[in-house]
Order: C-alpha cells, then sequence, then structure tokens
C-alpha cells in the first residue's frame, strides 16, 4: 500500500548513508511522480539552503528523481506545481518560524490532507508534522510568533532519535524518557518515542482512524500519560490509543 506521509526518525543512521536507511519507504511514495521533489531546508541556516537542497538532491539522483528547492520556486507554486514535499532536519523552531513568517503551515497542511501533496518528514520535518513542535529535541534559538503549533497531519507527537535509558552510563543528565515524562505533566497527549532507523507511515484520514504502520529499524516506543510505555508493532499497521 503507497502511504502519502512518511514521517522518518533520522536522515543519518549509523551504517548507512544519507537516507539510505529507509530508502524502500522513499522509494515507494516517490513512485510514478512526475515532477521533482520539492525540498524544504529552512531548518538550516539561510546560508546552508543551496548547499542542504544539493545534499538532499544527490541522494535522490540515485533514484532518477530531481529535486528543487523551496526558496527557489515561487510562492503560488508551492502546493500546486509538485507532487511531494520533503522537509528535512535541523533546528525544528527554526524551521517553523520561516514557514510560519511565509504563511506556507496551513497551506501546506491543506494541500497534504487534500491529497494535491504528499508528505516527506526527516527528523525536525517529522516534528514538524505532528500536533505541536513541543518534543522536538532541539534549542530554541529563534521564537516562532504564531505559536508551536504543527501541521498535525500525525495527531499525535512524535519524539524522533528516541534513545532507551542506558543502566550503565555515567551520564547524570536527564534522560529522553525523563523529558518525555515531564511532557505529560503538562500535557494528555501520546507521544512517539521514534528511534533512529524507524519510520512512521500514515494515510490522510489519520486524525479519523489513528492507523499507522511502523517500518525500517529500531522500532518505537509509545508514551501514555499516566500508564506505562509500551514496545510499538513493527511491521504491521496497528491503532493509536
Amino acid at each position: 500500500m503507497q502511504y502519502p506521509i512518511l514521517l522518518i526518525s533520522s536522515s543519518a543512521v549509523h551504517g548507512y548513508g544519507y537516507l539510505e536507511c529507509n530508502k524502500d519507504a522513499i522509494l515507494e511514495l516517490t513512485r510514478d511522480i512526475k515532477t521533482p521533489v520539492l525540498f524544504v531546508p529552512y531548518a538550516a541556516a539561510r546560508s546552508e539552503w543551496n548547499s542542504y537542497t544539493e545534499k538532499v538532491a544527490a541522494f535522490f539522483r540515485k533514484l532518477d528523481i530531481a529535486v528543487t528547492g523551496i526558496h527557489t520556486v515561487p510562492r503560488e507554486k508551492v502546493c500546486t506545481d509538485y507532487e511531494v514535499i520533503f522537509v528535512g532536519g535541523g533546528n525544528t523552531f527554526r524551521l517553523l518560524h520561516t514557514l510560519q513568517q511565509q504563511g506556507l503551515v496551513q497551506e501546506i497542511r491543506d494541500a497534504v490532507l487534500g491529497g494535491k501533496l504528499k508528505y516527506m518528514g526527516s527528523s525536525a520535518g517529522t516534528n514538524l508534522a505532528t500536533r505541536s513542535i513541543c518534543t522536538t529535541n532541539d534549542m530554541p534559538i529563534v521564537y516562532p510568533a504564531q505559536g508551536f503549533d504543527g501541521l498535525n497531519l500525525f495527531t499525535f507527537q512524535i519524539n524522533p532519535h528516541y534513545l532507551d535509558p542506558e543502566p550503565e552510563s555515567s551520564h547524570k543528565g536527564e534522560t529522553r524518557y525523563q523529558r518525555l515524562a515531564e511532557f505529560h505533566q503538562e500535557n494528555d497527549t501520546t507521544v512517539v518515542g521514534l528511534r533512529e532507523g524507524a519510520y512512521i507511515n500514515i494515510n490522510t484520514d489519520f486524525a479519523a482512524t489513528r492507523e499507522l504502520y511502523i517500518g525500517g529499524i529500531n522500532g518505537a516506543r509509545i508514551f501514555m500519560n499516566g500508564k506505562p510505555p509500551y514496545e510499538a508493532p513493527v511491521h504491521k499497521k496497528f491503532v493509536l490509543k
């Protein structure tokens, strides 16, 4: 089944080249497209947008797919002239801030949910696709003036790059498990701790069905307010409570 939304934990995974770990899922998302992939480099510094786009283009050239940077496209063509949008990793606060400044958040959401645009996110781009960016690992280097609401394609939260606690570690700082517990002291929303190498597929009706598929490697852990976390089913569809 071809899902229109692909949410990747990380583009860089140990032992793999850039985006290579989830290449099969990317191939499935981009199967039969006739336009370049529209890449959003806004999670990086403005001075890096061109080089970041070229890095992404180098990967997609191996798949015989062209890439166009969103910063080179007329505003009115962003959600009309392309079939797939890929939002890359970097700083999630900067990404959301820039999209808000350009008035693109609602427009992208509407295009994806309306079936006009397929969505691929990695790391910050995955955070952007969720209910809010409040479970990002990034520092708030800029403040998105319109708040922290994401695209809400995935109507729960995701914590990309999720790391399990290491009992033998001498590190005394907070673990990711503790950080998500803090999130649930103030919020009820379920969080998927998506380990590196793993990805989530959903359909545009996810808000109603809550059905998802977790693929790739390393899997995910589900965190619910007031309940013990549990290991997510992998390589099969399931419903997120």
